[in-house]
């Protein structure tokens, strides 16, 4: 998930956040009315309703069309995650997308086929990506950093994981305006710093290509701007 540390949301905000994952705990990990269906999350049982499961999520929704299913196995995710995601389902819940929550959601609302929340989640990164603005504070070249809505500025480096992780995610689903935004953000990065990224260390090889050849575009242009 993307560190607080990195791009800060307000302390006000994760309060809010932190208060309403903990009523989220205690609501999924308790069996309640009308929850006739558990999740097994890990070592965590979490109680769910079909129905709000089968509205909401394309991909629940066909596993419940075999009424004899009382439980469904989720592997490759954290009780804290499913949860995060549950909560957005429940209209009780008075749920925000943010900079810690939104890459996970992201994820896992493609896995799942949410697609009201995936929308949700490409539009916060549009709109994250299109504040982001890139300044140089030095003369060698190298040394971009990011100023964001809040005024903070950090090296674009420090966001290369997160940006290679929505690179990915929105290349798998072929969404060009999202890929080109991130990539134009990616290209400032210097290539030490993406391949030290653990992140860009498991894309799959045609997805580092893509990466490696936008940086190398950017460089050509830069070359070409001061010869």
């Amino acid at each position: 998930m993307i560190s607080s540390q990195i791009l800060s949301s307000g302390d006000q905000q994760q309060s809010v956040s932190m208060k309403s994952s903990n009523t989220a705990e205690e609501f999924f990990f308790q069996s309640h009315p009308f929850s006739d269906l558990i999740l097994l999350v890990q070592d965590k049982q979490l109680y769910v309703d079909k129905s709000v499961l089968a509205i909401g999520s394309k991909v629940f929704h066909k596993y419940i069309q075999d009424e004899t299913i009382n439980s469904i196995e989720i592997i490759d995710v954290s009780p804290n995650e499913m949860i995060e995601l549950l909560r957005f389902l429940y209209p009780q819940f008075h749920c925000t997308i943010n900079n810690q929550n939104v890459t996970i959601l992201l994820i896992l609302a493609y896995r799942f086929e949410i697609d009201f929340l995936s929308s949700a989640c490409r539009t916060f990164i549009l709109f994250y990506l299109s504040k982001i603005e890139i300044i140089n504070m030095y003369k060698n070249r190298n040394n971009k950093l990011i100023k964001q809505e809040d005024g903070t500025c950090l090296s674009i480096s420090s966001i290369i994981d997160i940006l290679c992780i929505w690179f990915r995610e929105f290349l798998y689903i072929n969404d060009t305006i999202c890929c080109e935004a991130i990539l134009n953000k990616i290209s400032y990065c210097n290539i030490s710093s993406i391949i030290q990224s653990n992140d860009f260390k498991n894309l799959e090889d045609n997805i580092k290509w893509r990466i490696f050849q936008v940086r190398a575009k950017y460089l050509e242009n830069q070359y070409l701007s001061i010869v």
